[in-house]
């Protein structure tokens, strides 16, 4: 093995490449092309002594003494980003402080894995986190300063000018109605199917929901009878099992826990009709804040790219 110092950004593509063992889906990832990135593994490899990975044109494989090399080098590249982490807070005034509001989703995209992945990343930072309620406004929250940031459902128009925020996913709207409902067995239910029924809608400020199923409806030149409820979503979903209602809500806010007398179908049409969303003010001077959407910024980016990368 030479004696010679190895470059940190080898050590960085050489674990990447182990992860995906894939050149096109690792140089994709580093913005480097593959004839680049195999040239930089030849070097690494030439620069250690020993080979790392197996290759032909099917496949890439770790050999013995890459398996053995690649916890070490993790560890190096994992120490070097941490340093890289305390230096980028000590520039940015140390951030202290996270108020963060959110109301409880299911099973939606990135989040909630989003917030442990920022206390691993920033440990020094001390976290409030707020549930808001159904009726409440996160939006005017954020705005008004009492979070620092808010996870929370936003439809297709512009976020006002003083905010910013992150889209962290789409969420489709379900029709909820009991198991016996002539549309349970459906496996999407379109909005001209819904306008014939009795629908319950939960109505928020910060999901606009009237606003929003008056123009899903009358973009289709549909008029349903639509009760818009202030209830909590269990009363609702109780009022299903008990009347012929229809529920319509956010795949987000319906629980993951089988429902044995309910039936969820998603209604087409209506994937982008919702987004998921981390909020922040344009003007933020806390800097945990401006951290923490930087942090959906980069985990956007990333299954952006697994979803390339992905067999078809």
């Amino acid at each position: 093995m030479g004696g010679s110092a190895v470059d940190l950004n080898l050590l960085k593509e050489f674990t990447l490449l182990a992860r995906y063992l894939n050149y096109s889906r690792a140089a994709r990832e580093l913005n480097l092309t593959q004839p680049t990135l195999s040239r930089h593994i030849v070097q690494l490899e030439e620069e250690l002594g020993v080979q790392l990975f197996l290759r032909d044109r099917q496949s890439v494989a770790l050999t013995e003494a890459g398996r053995l090399f690649l916890p070490e080098a993790e560890a190096v590249t994992a120490r070097y980003d941490a340093a890289r982490r305390r230096l980028q807070e000590y520039q940015d005034g140390m951030p202290g402080h996270l108020t963060l509001g959110y109301r409880w989703v299911y099973g939606e995209g990135p989040w909630p894995g989003l917030l442990r992945r920022f206390q691993e990343a920033y440990p020094s930072v001390s976290i409030r986190l707020v549930a808001f309620q159904s009726g409440a406004s996160p939006l005017d929250a954020v705005t008004d300063g009492m979070l620092d940031v808010a996870v929370t459902l936003c439809t297709g128009g512009a976020l006002p000018s003083e905010l910013q925020g992150v889209t962290l996913c789409p969420v489709p709207l379900l029709a909820v109605m009991g198991k016996r409902h002539p549309l349970a067995g459906h496996s999407t239910v379109t909005p001209a199917e819904l306008a014939r029924e009795r629908l319950l809608v939960p109505q928020t400020r910060s999901t606009g929901f009237p606003a929003l199923m008056n123009m899903l409806f009358r973009s289709q030149r549909l008029s349903p009878a639509i009760t818009y409820t202030r209830s909590r979503l269990e009363e609702d979903l109780l009022r299903v099992q008990l009347e012929d209602l229809v529920v319509l809500v956010p795949r987000c806010y319906y629980p993951d826990t089988p429902q044995p007398d309910l039936r969820a179908v998603q209604v087409s049409g209506t994937t982008g009709l919702f987004r998921l969303t981390a909020l922040a003010r344009a003007d933020s001077t806390n800097t945990a804040a401006r951290l923490f959407l930087r942090l959906c910024r980069a985990e956007i980016k990333r299954r952006y790219m697994d979803d390339l990368s992905a067999p078809e």
